[in-house]
């Protein structure tokens, strides 16, 4: 049976007081007649007539008085036992009481998927807890802005309203323990009052704060036991603030999680395009070309045997240009270690080997990258490289190539030169069936909101220069881990 359903036991206090005049009486009348007979049988004695007078008075009203404390005390007893047993059992409703919050808050927690989840559970709390009339839950992004994420019983002007008259501030640090912030001015809905409860776990930076407005102060007296410790209250607000931190900075690391996934999906996918369009183009084009040359050569064995011969030297030499384009295809599909090497590190192991493999003289700058790049800039910028590379490899003929990626106004400057055959870039632009890679490159540039250059004449090299923002990468990245 429930605590709040179990019927009262019956009130013995209320019983002995009310008996203890009538059964103090008795005692001393029972206990006075006692006496008048035991004077009566003991014989006359002088001044036996006021002995036996005030004799029977005296016990009676002893035995009277003794019978009346003992009831009294008695009384007293059992008023404090069913006091405490009062007591006792408030405090076991409001324990089971909390504990049934937080199992519910445990099991709601274990089940939300998104953080949109976490916090509409979160905002039902403050009206369990403290019976708030109305709550603001409000959390910190990325850039350590604040941002009202949810709201129930207010509007957004009476939400305004009442955290001036509470003299709060939007962009404020909230107290790590729960702080009580009276209303200084008229408050709409009447409201009287906000506590305000940090969201951290443990010794952890707060991720925002709950605002519970309350109609009445003394509702927080009334939701703490007769008793009580002063921070019990406290106490509760902190560990499920700490649950609801620990839930809300989870759903962020599965969004940054998942957003690390499909930018790798779609990183493979574009490579996969690329690949797919450059051995289209190239190769498979290449091979149709020399298949097609390959059915002439029946008639060119008794007409022209002299012109097979130079046709053999030129298919070697195509089919030689076909395998380097097919080595270049097979080694862009090798893996990018960032995890394992870090940015630096896997960039540098892929020039070096590219440029082994092209026989290039290579000069690589990567001076003053921090360790802490944006992974979507870090695969960006891995991606430049790699399609200038290739680039150079089909067309440049080079010698020299210089690698350089700097810091640059608030950017990653990215620099690929060779000493190649060069070209006129504004002859390119009027040709769209020639340099894709080119043309991948501004794309590129243009979807990351970038800003790409390309230096060339034809007989003295070429130069591509790519600026990435970095906050355009911050924002990708944060991009799942946002109310």
């Amino acid at each position: 049976m429930p605590l709040d359903n179990k019927p009262d036991p019956p009130d013995i206090a209320a019983a002995l007081r009310s008996l203890r005049w009538p059964l103090a009486a008795i005692a001393g009348l029972i206990f006075a007649l006692t006496r008048l007979a035991e004077t009566a049988l003991v014989g006359a004695r002088p001044l036996a007539p006021l002995v036996r007078t005030l004799d029977p008075i005296f016990w009676g009203v002893l035995a009277g008085v003794a019978v009346w404390g003992v009831l009294s005390w008695a009384a007293g007893q059992e008023q404090r036992y069913r006091t405490a047993e009062r007591q006792m059992l408030g405090e076991l409703r409001l324990a089971n009481q909390r504990l049934a919050l937080l199992y519910e808050l445990n099991q709601r927690v274990a089940s939300s998927d998104t953080l949109d989840d976490v916090l509409d559970y979160a905002i039902t709390l403050p009206g369990k807890l403290v019976n708030a009339r109305a709550a603001a839950v409000v959390l910190y992004d990325e850039q350590g802005a604040t941002l009202t994420a949810r709201c129930s019983g207010l509007n957004e002007e009476q939400l305004a309203a009442a955290r001036a008259a509470c003299g709060l501030a939007a962009d404020q640090l909230p107290p790590l323990a729960p702080h009580l912030f009276t209303s200084h001015s008229r408050a709409p809905l009447g409201l009287q009052a906000c506590l305000v409860v940090a969201l951290a776990e443990r010794d952890n930076p707060p991720l925002g704060w709950i605002e519970c407005y309350l109609a009445e102060t003394g509702v927080l007296a009334a939701t703490a036991p007769a008793g009580a410790p002063p921070g019990a209250l406290d106490t509760l607000l902190v560990t499920v603030a700490g649950e609801l931190a620990e839930a809300i900075q989870g759903s962020r690391r599965r969004a940054r999680e998942l957003a690390s996934v499909v930018a790798l999906e779609q990183a493979i996918t574009e490579e996969r395009t690329r690949i797919a369009r450059d051995l289209h183009d190239g190769v498979a084009q290449s091979l149709a070309f020399l298949r097609m040359r390959v059915d002439l050569w029946e008639d060119w064995l008794e007409q022209e045997p002299q012109r097979l011969h130079e046709e053999f030297a030129a298919v070697k030499a195509n089919l030689r240009h076909q395998i380097e384009e097919l080595r270049r295809a097979i080694f862009a599909l090798r893996p990018i270690e960032l995890s394992q090497l870090g940015f630096s590190g896997a960039l540098r192991r892929f020039v070096t080997a590219f440029a082994e493999q092209q026989v290039w003289e290579l000069e690589l700058e990567l001076s003053e990258l921090p360790p802490d790049l944006p992974h979507a800039l870090e695969l960006a910028a891995f991606r430049f490289v790699q399609e200038a590379l290739n680039n150079a490899a089909k067309h440049a003929n080079a010698r020299h190539v210089r690698v350089a990626l700097h810091l640059v106004d608030d950017g990653l400057q990215i620099v690929v030169r060779d000493d190649g055959v060069g070209f006129d870039p504004g002859a390119q632009a009027e040709a769209p069936g020639t340099r894709l890679g080119l043309r991948q490159l501004r794309e590129r540039a243009a979807a990351l909101d970038g800003r790409l250059t390309i230096l060339s004449r034809p007989g003295q090299g070429s130069e591509v220069r790519v600026w990435l923002p970095l906050r355009y990468a911050n924002a990708q990245t944060a991009a799942g881990a946002r109310p």
